[in-house]
């Protein structure tokens, strides 16, 4: 088990995973793997995760994604043995899916369901220390691996009361929605940080959103979708007129957003969508869990005032004649409150 453990090298695309004990459910060894990548399932106040995370299918889609876009190579998982069938079945697949190097440490007996999958399976037997000790030693033979250091965002988690909301950008009046964007809970007194500059990625208030992001949204698509909201103030719904180029409407992309984005392309294309080629297109039912998860990031629209945060996580739809309403009404306000010549 102790070369098992040395083994866990995210920087080099290795990780080993000990298994949460006595979990029988397929989806519980995929959110172990998403939490061995820093991807935390955060728990709201009501004590609920989303509800993707009740789905196996979804839950090690979003493993799978992630394992994807963060190059991991080499997965190391600690008593095996103890594994069900279906999860044996998932990690698997999981190795063929994304092609990495699987290692399943077993320190017991396998149950018979489990050493018979094995029969149908070609795989190496690593039974003595110094074979073990060759099998998991890193070298740089293949060069220094490249991509984003993704293992070095930390934020708390769980999440501290006394933690400061950051404003997101105004939100673009085009395109238009035809539905209001939800005010976040703040059950504290509440310190509210301003919108940092969109292309300073070394300001301290985005370091904190990518922290943030990075660590407690591990839905690949839900965390693109933060990401983006917090760099351009859209709402979800206008997302999907987004397009992965910049000359489509995208901002230029930081390196912490386009690996987020990466992952959410690699999850849409495991799903076999029909907006493959734009994964923002989220689905109505998954908007309450990208506002949750907005929450969870302590993130708020920039027009909000402190004392205008109330308990609303829901939508209410707006009809597009109060839409244009609104737009007008808006538009008054700003031509009132421009400075007027030579000012």
């Amino acid at each position: 088990m102790r070369l098992a453990f040395a083994a866990h090298q995210p920087s080099k695309g290795r990780l080993t995973i000990h298994p949460t004990p006595a979990v029988r459910t397929g989806a519980y060894m995929a959110h172990d793997l998403l939490r061995g990548m820093g991807k935390h399932l955060m728990i709201s106040e009501s004590s609920s995760c989303p509800g993707w995370t009740n789905d196996t299918v979804a839950s090690w889609r979003s493993a799978a994604a992630w394992t994807a876009a963060l190059k991991i190579t080499h997965i190391t998982i600690c008593r095996a043995h103890a594994l069900t069938p279906e999860h044996w079945a998932q990690l698997l697949a999981l190795s063929v899916r994304t092609g990495i190097r699987l290692t399943l440490v077993c320190n017991g007996p396998l149950p018979h369901k489990t050493a018979k999958m094995l029969g149908s399976i070609e795989y190496r037997l690593i039974d003595d220390a110094r074979t073990a000790s060759a099998h998991w030693r890193y070298t740089n033979r293949t060069g220094a691996r490249s991509g984003y250091r993704w293992w070095q965002h930390r934020a708390a988690f769980p999440l501290g009361n006394d933690e400061p909301w950051i404003t997101m950008p105004p939100q673009p009046l085009q395109p238009l929605t035809v539905q209001a964007t939800p005010l976040p809970v703040i059950t504290t007194p509440a310190v509210v940080l301003p919108t940092p500059p969109m292309h300073d990625i070394t300001h301290p208030h985005t370091q904190l959103i990518a922290d943030r992001i990075h660590t407690r949204i591990a839905h690949p698509v839900h965390a693109a979708c933060v990401a983006l909201r917090s760099l351009t103030g859209y709402h979800t719904q206008q997302l999907k007129a987004l397009h992965r180029h910049t000359s489509s409407g995208l901002p230029p992309i930081p390196p912490w957003v386009r690996v987020l984005l990466d992952a959410a392309y690699h999850y849409a294309g495991l799903r076999g969508h029909p907006d493959t080629s734009n994964p923002l297109a989220t689905h109505a039912r998954q908007h309450a869990d990208i506002d949750q998860s907005l929450y969870h990031c302590r993130l708020v629209p920039s027009d909000r005032k402190p004392g205008d945060l109330h308990p609303v996580l829901h939508r209410q739809a707006v009809s597009p004649q109060e839409v244009m309403m609104r737009l007008r009404s808006s538009r008054r306000g700003q031509l009132e409150n421009a400075p007027g010549p030579g000012m």
